[in-house]
Protein backbone atom coordinates (compact mmCIF):
# COMPACT_ATOMS: atom_id res chain seq x y z
CA UNK A 1 0.00 0.00 0.00
CA UNK A 2 1.20 3.48 -0.83
CA UNK A 3 0.89 6.03 2.01
CA UNK A 4 -0.53 8.51 -0.52
CA UNK A 5 -3.50 6.30 -1.47
CA UNK A 6 -6.60 6.24 0.74
CA UNK A 7 -9.22 4.41 -1.34
CA UNK A 8 -9.39 1.17 -3.31
CA UNK A 9 -9.11 1.30 -7.09
CA UNK A 10 -10.01 -1.40 -9.59
CA UNK A 11 -7.35 -3.48 -11.31
CA UNK A 12 -8.12 -1.85 -14.66
CA UNK A 13 -7.66 1.65 -13.23
CA UNK A 14 -4.30 0.59 -11.76
CA UNK A 15 -3.27 -0.86 -15.11
CA UNK A 16 -4.35 2.34 -16.88
CA UNK A 17 -2.39 4.38 -14.32
CA UNK A 18 0.76 2.35 -15.05
CA UNK A 19 0.26 2.71 -18.81
CA UNK A 20 0.32 6.50 -18.37
CA UNK A 21 3.98 6.31 -17.29
CA UNK A 22 6.87 4.95 -19.32
CA UNK A 23 8.02 1.59 -18.00
CA UNK A 24 11.48 3.06 -17.28
CA UNK A 25 10.11 5.90 -15.14
CA UNK A 26 9.27 5.92 -11.41
CA UNK A 27 5.59 5.79 -10.48
CA UNK A 28 4.28 8.30 -7.93
CA UNK A 29 1.09 6.64 -6.74
CA UNK A 30 -1.22 9.19 -5.12
CA UNK A 31 -5.00 9.48 -4.80
CA UNK A 32 -4.96 12.43 -7.22
CA UNK A 33 -3.00 10.49 -9.85
CA UNK A 34 -5.22 7.42 -9.49
CA UNK A 35 -8.41 9.51 -9.66
CA UNK A 36 -7.11 11.08 -12.88
CA UNK A 37 -6.33 7.59 -14.21
CA UNK A 38 -9.85 6.45 -13.29
CA UNK A 39 -11.36 9.38 -15.23
CA UNK A 40 -9.06 8.72 -18.18
CA UNK A 41 -9.88 5.00 -18.18
CA UNK A 42 -13.63 5.71 -18.11
CA UNK A 43 -13.35 8.34 -20.85
CA UNK A 44 -11.43 5.88 -23.04
CA UNK A 45 -13.97 3.06 -22.49
CA UNK A 46 -16.90 5.41 -23.17
CA UNK A 47 -15.22 6.57 -26.39
CA UNK A 48 -14.67 2.94 -27.42
CA UNK A 49 -18.37 2.16 -26.84
CA UNK A 50 -19.36 5.31 -28.78
CA UNK A 51 -17.01 4.37 -31.63
CA UNK A 52 -18.46 0.86 -31.93
CA UNK A 53 -21.92 2.41 -32.27
CA UNK A 54 -20.91 4.82 -35.06
CA UNK A 55 -22.18 3.80 -38.50
CA UNK A 56 -20.90 5.52 -41.62
CA UNK A 57 -23.93 6.84 -43.52
CA UNK A 58 -22.44 6.82 -47.02
CA UNK A 59 -19.43 7.22 -49.25
CA UNK A 60 -17.65 10.21 -47.72
CA UNK A 61 -14.74 12.12 -49.22
CA UNK A 62 -11.08 11.89 -48.29
CA UNK A 63 -10.79 15.35 -46.72
CA UNK A 64 -8.54 16.88 -44.08
CA UNK A 65 -10.32 14.99 -41.28
CA UNK A 66 -9.74 11.64 -43.00
CA UNK A 67 -6.00 12.42 -43.21
CA UNK A 68 -5.86 13.62 -39.59
CA UNK A 69 -7.43 10.38 -38.34
CA UNK A 70 -5.08 8.21 -40.42
CA UNK A 71 -2.05 10.26 -39.29
CA UNK A 72 -3.06 9.86 -35.63
CA UNK A 73 -3.54 6.10 -36.10
CA UNK A 74 -0.04 5.92 -37.62
CA UNK A 75 1.26 7.98 -34.69
CA UNK A 76 -0.20 5.49 -32.17
CA UNK A 77 1.83 2.71 -33.84
CA UNK A 78 4.94 4.91 -34.06
CA UNK A 79 4.78 5.74 -30.33
CA UNK A 80 4.35 2.12 -29.28
CA UNK A 81 7.22 1.08 -31.56
CA UNK A 82 9.42 3.73 -29.93
CA UNK A 83 10.55 1.73 -26.88
CA UNK A 84 6.94 0.79 -26.02
CA UNK A 85 6.04 4.39 -25.18
CA UNK A 86 2.56 3.74 -23.75
CA UNK A 87 1.98 7.28 -22.37
CA UNK A 88 2.57 8.85 -25.80
CA UNK A 89 0.46 6.17 -27.53
CA UNK A 90 -2.37 6.85 -25.04
CA UNK A 91 -2.06 10.59 -25.69
CA UNK A 92 -2.56 9.94 -29.42
CA UNK A 93 -5.58 7.75 -28.67
CA UNK A 94 -7.03 10.57 -26.55
CA UNK A 95 -6.61 12.90 -29.55
CA UNK A 96 -8.71 10.37 -31.48
CA UNK A 97 -11.26 10.29 -28.62
CA UNK A 98 -11.88 14.00 -29.27
CA UNK A 99 -12.57 13.24 -32.95
CA UNK A 100 -14.85 10.29 -32.05
CA UNK A 101 -16.94 12.43 -29.70
CA UNK A 102 -17.09 15.26 -32.27
CA UNK A 103 -18.29 12.82 -34.96
CA UNK A 104 -20.98 11.55 -32.60
CA UNK A 105 -21.99 15.07 -31.60
CA UNK A 106 -22.09 16.34 -35.17
CA UNK A 107 -19.28 18.90 -34.77
CA UNK A 108 -17.32 16.85 -37.33
CA UNK A 109 -18.95 15.39 -40.43
CA UNK A 110 -18.85 11.81 -41.71
CA UNK A 111 -18.73 13.40 -45.19
CA UNK A 112 -15.02 14.06 -44.57
CA UNK A 113 -14.21 10.48 -43.54
CA UNK A 114 -14.06 7.41 -45.76
CA UNK A 115 -15.83 4.26 -44.49
CA UNK A 116 -12.56 2.22 -44.48
CA UNK A 117 -10.96 4.91 -42.27
CA UNK A 118 -13.79 4.56 -39.73
CA UNK A 119 -13.32 0.78 -39.75
CA UNK A 120 -9.55 1.23 -39.31
CA UNK A 121 -10.24 3.52 -36.34
CA UNK A 122 -12.51 0.90 -34.74
CA UNK A 123 -9.93 -1.84 -35.29
CA UNK A 124 -7.07 0.30 -33.93
CA UNK A 125 -8.97 1.10 -30.74
CA UNK A 126 -10.01 -2.51 -30.19
CA UNK A 127 -6.49 -3.78 -30.86
CA UNK A 128 -4.67 -1.28 -28.62
CA UNK A 129 -7.08 -1.15 -25.70
CA UNK A 130 -7.64 -4.88 -25.35
CA UNK A 131 -4.75 -6.68 -27.06
CA UNK A 132 -1.77 -4.35 -26.58
CA UNK A 133 -2.68 -2.65 -23.28
CA UNK A 134 -4.61 -5.60 -21.84
CA UNK A 135 -7.53 -3.45 -20.66
CA UNK A 136 -11.08 -4.69 -20.18
CA UNK A 137 -14.33 -2.78 -20.00
CA UNK A 138 -15.27 -3.33 -16.36
CA UNK A 139 -18.83 -2.09 -16.86
CA UNK A 140 -19.38 -4.88 -19.42
CA UNK A 141 -17.88 -7.61 -17.24
CA UNK A 142 -19.85 -6.39 -14.21
CA UNK A 143 -23.20 -6.65 -16.02
CA UNK A 144 -22.17 -10.06 -17.42
CA UNK A 145 -21.26 -11.29 -13.92
CA UNK A 146 -24.62 -10.09 -12.56
CA UNK A 147 -26.48 -12.00 -15.31
CA UNK A 148 -24.46 -15.15 -14.61
CA UNK A 149 -25.09 -14.88 -10.85
CA UNK A 150 -28.82 -14.40 -11.37
CA UNK A 151 -28.96 -17.34 -13.79
CA UNK A 152 -27.20 -19.63 -11.30
CA UNK A 153 -29.46 -18.47 -8.46
CA UNK A 154 -32.60 -19.17 -10.53
CA UNK A 155 -31.29 -22.71 -11.15
CA UNK A 156 -30.62 -23.24 -7.42
CA UNK A 157 -34.07 -21.87 -6.50
CA UNK A 158 -35.66 -24.24 -9.02
CA UNK A 159 -33.74 -27.24 -7.58
CA UNK A 160 -34.87 -26.31 -4.05
CA UNK A 161 -38.47 -25.93 -5.24
CA UNK A 162 -38.38 -29.40 -6.84
CA UNK A 163 -36.88 -30.89 -3.65
CA UNK A 164 -39.72 -29.36 -1.59
CA UNK A 165 -42.34 -30.65 -4.04
CA UNK A 166 -40.86 -34.16 -3.56
CA UNK A 167 -41.01 -33.52 0.22
CA UNK A 168 -37.20 -33.89 0.26
CA UNK A 169 -36.84 -31.36 3.09
CA UNK A 170 -33.25 -32.29 4.05
CA UNK A 171 -32.04 -31.27 0.55
CA UNK A 172 -34.23 -28.13 0.56
CA UNK A 173 -32.83 -27.11 3.97
CA UNK A 174 -29.27 -27.92 2.90
CA UNK A 175 -29.59 -25.57 -0.12
CA UNK A 176 -31.05 -22.80 2.07
CA UNK A 177 -28.37 -23.21 4.78
CA UNK A 178 -25.48 -23.35 2.28
CA UNK A 179 -26.72 -20.12 0.67
CA UNK A 180 -27.07 -18.51 4.12
CA UNK A 181 -23.39 -19.25 4.78
CA UNK A 182 -22.63 -17.31 1.56
CA UNK A 183 -24.78 -14.40 2.86
CA UNK A 184 -27.53 -15.15 0.34
CA UNK A 185 -31.05 -15.19 1.75
CA UNK A 186 -34.00 -16.86 0.03
CA UNK A 187 -37.40 -15.20 0.51
CA UNK A 188 -40.47 -17.26 -0.30
CA UNK A 189 -43.55 -15.30 -1.33
CA UNK A 190 -46.75 -15.57 -3.36
CA UNK A 191 -44.86 -14.65 -6.56
CA UNK A 192 -42.27 -17.36 -5.95
CA UNK A 193 -38.85 -17.32 -4.33
CA UNK A 194 -36.56 -14.32 -4.52
CA UNK A 195 -32.93 -14.06 -3.42
CA UNK A 196 -31.05 -11.22 -1.79
CA UNK A 197 -27.36 -10.82 -1.01
CA UNK A 198 -27.03 -9.71 2.62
Amino acid sequence: DSPHVTKAYSFMVLRFFMLQSHYRSTLDMTDEALQAAEKGYRRMMEAYATLQGLQHPGKGNPGVLDEEIKDLIDAVYDEINDDFNTPRALARLFELVTKINALKGGQLSFDEVLPPTLELLKETFRSFLFDVFGLKDESESASGDAELMDGLMQLIIQMRKEARERKDFPTSDKIRDALKELSVQLKDGKEGTAWVKE
